[in-house]
């Protein structure tokens, strides 16, 4: 019965810890993207922002390889005190270089809780209750998305006003037009960034409290031998050799190599079509709001249609209305009502898998195996991070329409991983009986 108190209690604390990061996150992909473009001398690293996204992706995943020498509590503890060292110093460093690297910091400590929530939440929940405590924990951190965006926009468009000495309303229609701002509005509207930024470093630091006061035990993440005090750590790689750990990582690196090309662009995209600053931040936590609203009826959704079928079919729902977001300008004068409900329905659909492309993964090695194939999903995902950066700057987003265009690539991608997936994992895994009696006449032959 305490056994069972203790996981409760440590999925519970993660699901709020889950949610800090969220709200952490939120202002990662608006905030800090929004201030690196407004400066000259880093758009380039706004430009670059896949591959911090990748460098995230991989160096969050890495550390995942030392949680069966040190726990889980640990590696939590890392994400916030390297998110708050990497604000800190883009706001007060001005060299490129390092702005870049710092950028690199604070995507790996919000990627890493990503990575670390599969083998965690595996080990603290029981295959009944796990679908609906990933989709909470998922729903939880997406509303802190939301909140970190919409909170964030605003308090720049407060700030830079209040810096400018001019009304809310006028501070605010004033970032319509960021490109023909004068030097001394520019200064400010960076600023009122930083202030912004450096707010933040406290929510970074308060939810380092939850995670002390998680209970761990060695079990929870390592064999334990009948030696007292000895445990073992052996990674057992022949547990990869089948076809579904393969063929899921090509998956997610599909759908990552998708997502890449236009999710870390939104506030780019919007911008530069007039959207002024305050509109574009709303826009982009409503999407995160219908995340959170798809994802928390995403048990109900599963039950419906399975969990391949939710993985495959709402990534192929999700593509017209990337369509939309495209060939947003054409709507004029509705052009923010236009792309304001693809971007919610895009993310509703497109996300309202997520708890099963976090848990199902899981299925296909041992427990112990767990946080090494989530870091190996993971810097997976990081590579196409980095390949979609490389792509985005050579070939789209230097060219006129180009970030317009990253949706039809986008679109393209989601139909060929989307075809992938349900061919080879359909008739096994899109129920949970399925599994069972596949397993039954594998063992009957």
């Amino acid at each position: 019965m305490e056994e069972r108190k203790r996981k409760k209690l440590n999925t519970w604390l993660f699901i709020v810890i889950y949610a800090f990061m969220g709200i952490l996150a939120g202002v990662a992909l608006d905030t800090m993207v929004t201030f690196l473009d407004a400066s000259e001398s880093t758009k380039a690293v706004a430009a670059s922002m896949s591959i911090i996204m990748g460098i995230g992706f991989v160096g969050g995943a890495g550390l995942l390889f030392f949680i069966p020498k040190v726990g889980y509590k640990k590696i939590l503890l890392t994400g916030p005190i390297i998110i708050s060292a990497g604000i800190l110093m883009i706001t007060k460093i001005h060299n490129v270089s390092i702005v870049f690297i710092c950028a690199g910091l604070v995507m790996i400590g919000v990627c890493m809780f990503d990575a670390i929530l599969p083998p965690f939440l595996s080990c603290y929940t029981t295959d009944e209750e796990r679908q609906k405590v990933f989709s909470t924990t998922i729903w939880t951190n997406i509303l802190g998305m939301v909140i970190g965006t919409w909170v964030g926009g605003r308090l720049i468009a407060t700030r830079f006003s209040s810096r400018l000495g001019l009304s809310y309303e006028e501070g605010s229609k004033l970032t319509e037009d960021i490109k023909n701002f004068s030097p001394e509005q520019l200064t400010q509207y960076i600023g009122a960034h930083s202030d912004v930024l450096l707010i933040f470093i406290g929510v970074a630091l308060i939810s380092m409290i939850p995670i002390f006061i998680l209970k761990e035990e060695k079990k929870d993440y390592t064999k334990v031998t009948a030696d007292v005090g000895k445990t073992k750590v052996k990674t057992n790689w022949k547990d990869f050799a089948n076809k579904y750990v393969i063929f899921f990582l090509a998956f997610g690196f599909l759908i990552r190599l998708g997502a890449a090309l236009v999710t870390p662009y939104f506030p780019i995209y919007l911008s530069r079509m007039g959207i002024d600053r305050a509109t574009t931040s709303s826009l982009i936590s409503y999407q995160y709001f219908a995340m959170v609203i798809f994802v928390a009826v995403s048990p109900w959704i599963v039950k419906r249609i399975g969990r391949v079928g939710a993985l495959g079919g709402l990534a192929l729902v999700s593509i017209p209305f990337m369509l939309v977001i495209a060939n947003g300008a054409m709507f004029g004068a509705y052009k923010v009502i236009a792309i304001g409900m693809a971007l919610f329905l895009r993310s509703g659909f497109m996300n309202a898998s997520q708890p099963v492309q976090q848990s199902l993964p899981m299925e296909f090695v041992s427990k112990e195996m767990r946080p090494a194939y989530s870091s190996i999903i993971f810097i997976i995902q990081g590579s196409a991070q980095f390949i979609a950066g490389g792509l985005g700057m050579k070939f789209l987003f230097s060219r006129p329409g180009g970030y317009a265009m990253a949706y039809y690539v986008t679109g393209t991608i989601y139909i060929i991983a989307s075809l992938m997936l349900i061919v080879v994992f359909y008739k096994k895994y899109n129920r949970v009986h399925a599994v069972e009696e596949f397993k039954v006449s594998e063992e009957m032959a």
